[in-house]
């Protein structure tokens, strides 16, 4: 009779354990997949691994890139995309023809970017277009050379300074936009005395560019922007705790 009790009291001891493992592992499960969900499709917490975009940004700040802020993604459309994961792991997706994965939005909210908008994104594996570019105005007439990004298939972040079809150039290190010197006061930024351009931008891609400009690989270096490739838009600073407040 004692035994039977023993054995009742070890059964039940075990079923509470298998039953406390199982809710464990359940909770874990819901947890991983809202995760995915959320970051997918609503907001990811972005790292600032460099020094770009300083003294925006400063190198480890971290900060909240909203993904729906264009448009509700499409994320077979961007897995396929990504040559990475973590800079370093191969991504088995890249490129494989995926069935619906040619939409970049499920929903496209049709609210366009402007400039100064600071998004993420991963650059062009090439250079929009190809690598060199022709300008020529009346008798006028410039080469650009492009080169590939270093990190292709990584995310980047840097602001957005030039629109689909505008003409951009820099003077001594200000921006000028269909020859018009644009007013760029309202955020901080590290100037430098750089020339380039100008150059057409093509339809549907952008021109962005560090705000850390000696130190920054952007537009200048790898070309323009495609529409497609911004993941979202960086818009809250988060930690350190004295920096928290939005991105200008």
């Amino acid at each position: 009779m004692f035994s039977n009790k023993l054995k009742s009291l070890a059964d039940n001891q075990n079923k509470s354990i298998s039953r406390h493992i199982r809710e464990t592992v359940e909770t874990f499960v819901i947890a991983f997949v809202l995760a995915v969900l959320i970051k997918t499709f609503f907001f990811q917490i972005f790292y600032i691994p460099s020094g770009s975009m300083i003294p925006t940004l400063m190198i480890k700040d971290r900060l909240v890139v909203i993904k729906p802020y264009y448009g509700i993604q499409n994320p077979l459309f961007n897995a396929k995309h990504k040559k990475t994961f973590l800079y370093v792991i191969p991504n088995p997706l890249y490129k494989v023809n995926i069935p619906f994965s040619n939409t970049k939005y499920v929903i496209d909210f049709k609210n366009p970017l402007k400039r100064f908008d600071v998004v993420v994104f991963y650059p062009p594996e090439e250079p929009v277009e190809g690598a060199i570019h022709f300008y020529t105005e009346n008798t006028f007439r410039k080469v650009t050379y492009f080169r590939p990004p270093q990190k292709p298939g990584s995310d980047y972040i840097k602001r957005i300074i030039g629109l689909p079809g505008e003409i951009i150039e820099v003077k001594d290190g200000y921006i000028y936009v269909n020859g018009k010197k644009i007013d760029e006061s309202k955020h901080l930024l590290i100037r430098d005395e750089d020339n380039f351009g100008p150059i057409k931008i093509p339809a549907k891609s952008f021109f962005a560019m560090g705000d850390n400009r000696p130190r920054s690989s952007d537009s200048r270096i790898w070309g323009f922007l495609p529409a497609e490739n911004i993941v979202g838009k960086a818009i809250f600073k988060i930690w350190p705790v004295t920096r928290i407040g939005p991105i200008i």
